[in-house]
């Protein structure tokens, strides 16, 4: 018997469907002819946690770091382990096993860590299929190779998420533990310069400052038409009275600009152009979610787990965590079958515009990645069987498929430029010929509405006279950058190599993602950054305010109190280059994991990292004579981290005498008696009376020492 274990149940079925013989449906496989499909529920093991090797873990402690085991072991995920189990019975079964993960390192790894965690001897089999479309799967599985050949890309990926589980486990709890009382500071190679995107971009927008700067235009009256006509100074890059923004902040150059060209008789050149606007590509899960986060507010998180619905529970879309924006060609073949039952789904019965044959620019398999843009499947489907949310996403991905196959928009793009002393000016007008797609999206076409770019659309091409009847110096204000929504935060996740300073490091993302259209040297990937944004939240180190994302303060001071190894995209790009290495096989994968340890070493030895939050001294402790703090909770010696620990404590809530303030608390370290008034009796009475403190040596007791006075003792 083959075995084939797919990375999803969609993919099975699709392997399924491109099988002959007949079908038997099992618990949690399926056989059909002379194979038995089995699937994954994606990652179906997850690294140990610390505590899972050795208890003492469990309690955080800043002697036990760095965390780290020579063997990383997996243990399969709670909610999965029924589908490992049935994996584990056909793996003694099976003759031959066929590996169907996804062809990429992480989809190797998904099925790999199966077999190495059921110890498989039997021969296994690789089928690279990146298109659920029938034939697709056929001719894939025609051309199965040795699994033993991209084994490596597994490696690579085995190293990346055991080297992601170091830093988190190490770097979190050494500033968590560094920083007590600010809570859960979790560390992480995407979430942390996520993190510093909102940060600095918060940053830019404090620290700009209002500039004022100019544009010069010329009025000009055209002879044959008596056409008025508004042209712009072009600012050359190379221009030196212009900053590098290619703005001019000092107008003086401009009025001496004015001052020449007016009442000028000038020669102007008209050209036109026809252009045609594609319409916009089919989504994958970042633009997709950026778009739903845009029109109707749904956070990414939420635009994912409807996206999963649509998938799993309705079948109505294809895989929804892709990264491209692609289709194979082979799936323009049944393009028009899926189009009629989208179509027939959506109620539309007559759409004249469609063209079945028309092929856009998203039919590249060149560009399809380990996914291919998500797009409707054929199933039969009543709007009314979803939730509005559902609803709301199906159609947004359905319209953005079924616009492939419109008329593109088509436009009269008419431009005008002339010369005054060597000085350029130029005038752009674009008109509307047929608004194509936009008709059956019901959006507005974006076009010149001015009288003067109306008025240069009427022209002809040709060369124009004219005079400069008026020059107009126009006093402008610089404007900070936008605060982030998480449309253009989750944007900027998939490109955020712009961001960094050193070219050496922009170039490694960047060729990190030379093959993913729709990436381009981003951090994260589509099925984690929607996670990495709530973790922010979670932590309290961002926040909405109604659509912005903003830095909070405890963000703002965790992020710049932390190095540059860890809040840098540098570390992705490092890693990257030798994962390269592991892929083709010139290194293992202890290469980056120990890389990352001596990394993590360097971090963990240096003490001075700036305090979060500079801790009050409120008393010297009676035992040890060290530094008392206050918490949210108690009252507490720094002693309680040495060994043997100083216990001294006192809590903050009492169930003699309330709640003990910080004076209050003062007042007893120092050995005085404490007056606590409006105190009741269990008859109910107020009384007033004095406490001290009682050390017995393993904790402190609060004691009544005496009452104020016998007018208020309680009975």
């Amino acid at each position: 018997m083959k075995l084939i274990i797919a990375e999803k149940p969609d993919l099975a079925r699709a392997i399924v469907s491109a099988i002959s013989g007949p079908q038997k449906n099992e618990d949690g496989y399926i056989i059909k002819g002379d194979y038995t499909v089995t699937w994954a529920f994606g990652h179906l093991f997850k690294l140990k946690s610390p505590e899972e090797y050795d208890i003492k873990y469990k309690k955080w402690n800043l002697k036990e770091l760095p965390i780290f085991f020579e063997n990383w072991e997996v243990a399969p995920i709670s909610e999965k382990l029924k589908q490992v189990n049935i994996i584990g019975n056909l793996l003694k079964k099976c003759d031959e096993v066929i590996n169907a993960g996804d062809p990429d390192p992480e989809g190797q790894l998904l099925i790999d860590e199966i077999l190495t965690y059921f110890k498989n001897e039997k021969p296994v089999k690789r089928v690279l299929i990146n298109d659920n479309n029938t034939e697709a799967v056929k001719k894939a599985m025609s051309r199965l190779e040795d699994n033993s050949k991209y084994e490596p890309l597994g490696k690579s990926a085995y190293a990346r998420a055991v080297s992601d589980f170091l830093v988190g486990i190490n770097a979190s709890r050494y500033f968590t533990l560094l920083n007590q009382g600010a809570g859960n500071l979790s560390v992480g190679r995407v979430q942390t310069p996520t993190l510093g995107l909102v940060v600095n971009r918060d940053l830019q927008i404090e620290a700009h400052s209002k500039e004022k700067y100019y544009e010069l235009f010329l009025v000009v009256d055209e002879k044959s038409t008596s056409s008025s006509i508004r042209f712009k100074y072009v600012i050359d890059k190379n221009n030196p009275n212009s900053d590098e923004d290619g703005k001019i902040k000092d107008d003086k150059i401009l009025k001496e600009i004015q001052s020449e060209s007016q009442g000028k008789q000038v020669e102007f050149e008209v050209t036109k152009a026809i252009q045609k606007e594609e319409p916009p590509l089919p989504f994958n899960l970042a633009k997709l979610q950026s778009y739903a986060n845009t029109k109707f507010g749904y956070s990414p998180s939420e635009t994912l787990d409807i996206t999963q619905s649509l998938r799993e529970k309705h079948k109505a879309i294809t895989y929804n965590r892709s990264d491209s924006q692609y289709l194979n060609e082979e799936h323009h073949l049944e393009a028009p079958d899926v189009l009629k039952k989208v179509l027939e789904n959506l109620g539309i019965k007559n759409l004249e515009e469609i063209d079945y044959e028309k092929k856009s620019k998203c039919f590249d398999s060149s560009k399809v990645t380990a996914h291919h843009a998500i797009i409707p499947t054929k199933k039969n489907l009543g709007l009314n069987s979803l939730t509005e949310k559902e609803r709301n996403i199906y159609i947004t991905i359905c319209n953005f498929y079924i616009i492939q196959f419109l008329p593109h928009i088509l436009k009269e793009k008419t431009e005008a430029e002339l010369e005054i002393n060597n000085e350029k000016f130029k005038t752009t007008s674009t008109k509307i010929l047929e608004v194509g797609y936009k008709k059956y999206l019901k959006e507005k076409v974006e076009t010149d509405k001015s009288e003067e770019s109306s008025q240069l659309s009427k022209l002809s091409e040709g060369t124009y006279e004219g005079e400069v009847k008026e020059s107009i110096i126009e006093e402008k204000t610089t404007t900070p950058p936008k605060r982030y929504t998480e449309a253009t935060l989750i944007q900027d996740m998939t490109s955020i190599s712009k961001f960094v300073e050193s070219k050496d490091i922009q170039k490694l993302l960047r060729a990190k993602d030379k093959d993913k259209k729709g990436e381009n040297g981003g951090i994260g990937t589509p099925a984690t950054r929607a996670t990495v944004l709530e973790i922010l939240f979670k932590r309290g180190f961002i926040e909405k305010n109604k659509k912005q994302v903003i830095s909070t303060e405890l963000g703002k001071k965790f992020y710049n109190s932390l190095p540059d190894e860890l809040k840098k995209p540098d570390m992705t790009a490092k890693w990257w280059v030798i994962q390269e290495e592991i892929q083709d096989n010139e290194a293992e994968p202890n290469k980056l994991i120990y890389s990352v340890l001596d990394t993590l070493k360097e971090i963990l030895s240096n003490d001075s990292y700036p305090k979060l939050y500079q801790k009050e001294v409120i008393g010297i402790c009676p035992r040890c004579g060290k530094n008392i703090y206050e918490s949210e909770k108690a009252y507490y010696c720094e002693g309680f981290k040495d060994d043997p620990k100083c216990g001294f404590s006192i809590w903050k809530e009492n169930k003699f005498c309330g709640f003990i303030d910080k004076e209050s608390a003062q007042n007893f370290i120092k050995g005085e008696k404490v007056l606590f008034q409006k105190l009741k009796s269990k008859a109910g009475k107020e009384y007033n009376a004095y406490f001290v403190i009682e050390d017995t040596g393993s904790y402190i007791n609060i004691k009544l020492d005496s009452f104020e006075n016998k007018i208020n003792k309680p009975t």
